[in-house]
């Protein structure tokens, strides 16, 4: 393919972002990123009304995926680049607003740490669930077991003395209240700032010269695939919702929850909008003492295993933000929302939806009041809440390949709820694929990888237990504070 020739990627989040960086820096010239979100006023902010799964506060950046290894070689390659990231960040001129602000405050901090934060990831449990041995494992295979800690290993424990990690072992002192408590603490892991990197990777795109970004409603929301006039299934561009089309030779779907309506006949066996939810709580800002508190916990993962995770009590929570926000999320069913789409019921993202279920609200409260009192009695609020889509694929794979029968069409989407870390390197293989080229690991993100055999059944009854139709929501936010 010539170089010059015109793509077009529908979706400016990780994927999509991702996608067009990895394309200008081989060398295409010609890339236009279109997305609904109003990005060029909100910043990717979901404080500011962003609504897309990658826009977010914060995202974990871990490598332990137990058996799949794969993923963790690309886990630990995406440390690297974010460890660079902020370096480079730290150094750039003329940057743009919202990155300078950030530069700024580091720079007259000391804070070596503007977009992505070694915080280290816990997972806590009440009992042994085989998962961690298998990750220490595999760990051990790649040069990284020495910095993980098992918190009941009397080796581990003394070395987490010595290397400044203890007090990460029992960050909300759940001992005292968990006596079988057990867990791994992995110090090379850590929190990116969500919106800044999405913000970083534009800016890194458009230094290049080869990428434009159409952003909000009308103009950047693509409500349909173009296709020839001489062969139903050769794709030849977009129509934008204000009624444009635009012309491409490679079109390249990397929507997230939106992804599967585009070709739903064709998608939506593989891939399905997903939804799960998590709250933002604001410390009260004159409590420096509890906002620098919760800065300094690692990220946190309560009961919440990789592999039979549905256990109704599951948290997750991150480190608080400079500003005082404490995200946390519970282990949500994974709802859908059914839609029609053509012959299809396919589940597609509602941004439109403010309260939370109210079994979400309970097992959130629960968790606060017994693990984060302090933050209870102190009156801290939730300051926001979402219900967040994510394109999951079957066995939560990635889907980075060309769409069967179609010609001219790429997907780039699946990994729902665990994609974001790999922002620095997922694009590769869009590039990959273009490009000819066959990079390692990209046989894992093939259509054919999963046998159709082996599918999960794909929810399409508005009645399911696992759609939203059939979900209780609270009554009112105020319901909220009612603990």
């Amino acid at each position: 393919m010539d170089k010059s020739q015109p793509i077009i990627i529908v979706g400016s989040g990780v994927y999509g972002l991702s996608s067009a960086y990895h394309l200008a820096t081989a060398g295409y010239t010609n890339i236009k990123v279109f997305d609904r979100g109003d990005y060029d006023n909100n910043e990717f902010s979901p404080l500011q009304g962003a609504d897309g799964a990658s826009t977010d506060v914060n995202k974990l950046v871990r490598a332990s995926y137990v058996d799949k290894v794969h993923y963790q070689d690309l886990a630990v390659e995406a440390l690297h680049d974010y460890h660079e990231w902020n370096e480079q960040l730290l150094k750039m001129p003329f940057l743009p607003r919202a990155l300078a602000t950030i530069q700024e405050r580091c720079l007259q901090e000391g804070d070596l740490e503007p977009i992505f934060q070694n915080t280290g990831y816990i997972r806590l449990d009440d009992y042994e669930n085989g998962e961690e041995e298998r990750n220490l494992h595999n760990f051990e295979k790649a040069g990284l077991r020495k910095h993980s800690y098992d918190i009941n290993n009397a080796d581990d424990i003394t070395r987490a003395k010595i290397t400044g990690w203890y007090r990460a072992l029992d960050p909300l002192n759940q001992r005292e209240k968990v006596p079988t408590l057990t867990g791994v603490l992995d110090s090379f892991a850590g929190v990116a700032l969500a919106d800044k990197c999405l913000i970083w990777v534009r800016y890194l795109c458009e230094r290049t010269g080869n990428v434009q970004f159409i952003y909000g409603p009308g103009k950047g929301e693509v409500s349909n695939l173009v296709y020839s006039a001489e062969d139903s299934l050769k794709v030849v561009g977009v129509k934008t919702v204000d009624g444009k089309e635009h012309q491409a030779t490679k079109v390249v779907l990397a929507a997230g929850g939106w992804t599967p309506k585009f070709v739903p006949e064709s998608l939506s066996p593989r891939l399905e909008a997903m939804a799960s939810t998590y709250i933002m709580i604001q410390i009260p800002r004159d409590r420096r003492d509890l906002i620098n508190k919760y800065r300094r916990i690692p990220m946190i993962n309560w009961r919440m295993t990789y592999e039979s995770n549905f256990r109704s009590d599951a948290v997750y929570v991150f480190p608080a933000t400079h500003d005082g926000i404490l995200k946390m999320g519970v282990n949500d069913h994974y709802w859908r929302n059914l839609v029609k789409v053509g012959d299809e019921m396919v589940s597609i993202p509602d941004t439109n939806m403010k309260l939370l279920p109210k079994q979400s609200l309970l097992d959130y409260q629960k968790f606060i009041k017994e693990f984060m009192p302090d933050l209870y009695e102190a009156g801290a609020s939730i300051e926001k809440t979402k219900i967040c889509f994510s394109s999951v694929g079957q066995q939560n794979e990635l889907v980075i390949d060309f769409v069967p029968s179609y010609k001219n069409l790429l997907v780039c989407a699946g990994g729902g709820f665990h994609g974001y870390k790999f922002l620095p390197v997922i694009g590769r293989f869009t590039e990959g694929l273009i490009s000819g080229k066959q990079y390692s690991h990209s046989q894992f993100f093939k259509f054919d990888y999963i046998d159709p055999k082996d599918y999960k059944p794909i929810v399409k009854d508005p009645e399911h237990e696992y759609a939203l139709n059939s979900v209780e929501f609270a009554e009112s936010r105020s319901k909220y504070y009612d603990y």
